[in-house]
C-alpha cells in the first residue's frame, strides 16, 4: 500500500467522527425516530384496533423512538387506539371508452392517546391521498403500485401520529414556562 493510500483512508476515517458530530449538533435524526418524553413508557399498543400492518408499523415506529411496549394494559402507563382505518379509491378521470385512467387514492386514521385517565390526543384525525394512473393493459402492475401507495401512506400516517403525539405532549410543558 502506498503512502499516498494510507493518507487518503486515515483522513476519511477522521472524518467521519466529525461529520457524525455534525450532524447530532444540527438536529439531525433518522427516520421515525421522535423525541417522545419517557413517562409514556410502557404503552400499550392496542393491537386490536388496527390491521396488523400498521401495528407493525406503530411498533417499529414507537420502538425507535425510545418508548418501551407492555402487551398489558394494567401495566401501562399511556394507551394508543386506532379509532378508524379505512382506504378508499375514487376516480379521477376516465378513457373515451369510460374506464378510469386515473384515480385518488385515500388512507384515513382515526387514533386517540391516554396517559392514565388523561386523554393526550381525543379523536385524532389523519386523511392521506396520493394519485394513481392507471393503464388498463397492465393491471397487475397497477395493483401492485396501488398497495404500494397505500403502504407509503401508512408509513406516513405512523409519522404523522408520533409528531402529533410529540407536539400533544410537549405543549403542556411549554405553557407551563
Amino acid at each position: 500500500m502506498t503512502s499516498g493510500m494510507r493518507t487518503h483512508r486515515t483522513g476519511a476515517v477522521l472524518l467521519l467522527p466529525v461529520l457524525l458530530l455534525a450532524l447530532s449538533a444540527c438536529g439531525f435524526h433518522l427516520r421515525g425516530a421522535h423525541e417522545l418524553p419517557p413517562q409514556l413508557s410502557p404503552l400499550y399498543l392496542d393491537k386490536a384496533s388496527m390491521s396488523y400492518p400498521l401495528y407493525q408499523e406503530l411498533r417499529a415506529a414507537l420502538k425507535a423512538s425510545g418508548v418501551a411496549l407492555t402487551t398489558e394494559p394494567a401495566q401501562a402507563a399511556s394507551e394508543l387506539s386506532i379509532t378508524r382505518e379505512s382506504r378508499s379509491r375514487a376516480v379521477l378521470a376516465v378513457d373515451s371508452s369510460g374506464r378510469g385512467r386515473e384515480y385518488e387514492l385515500r388512507y384515513e386514521l382515526g387514533f386517540s392517546m391516554k396517559a392514565g385517565d388523561q386523554a393526550i390526543i381525543d379523536n385524532g384525525n389523519l386523511q392521506l391521498h396520493r394519485n394513481l394512473l392507471s393503464d388498463p393493459e397492465t393491471v397487475l402492475g397497477v395493483a401492485n403500485e396501488q398497495e404500494s401507495l397505500y403502504q407509503d401512506m401508512m408509513r406516513d400516517g405512523t409519522g404523522l401520529i408520533l409528531l402529533r403525539i410529540q407536539a400533544a405532549t410537549r405543549a403542556p410543558a411549554k405553557a407551563a414556562e
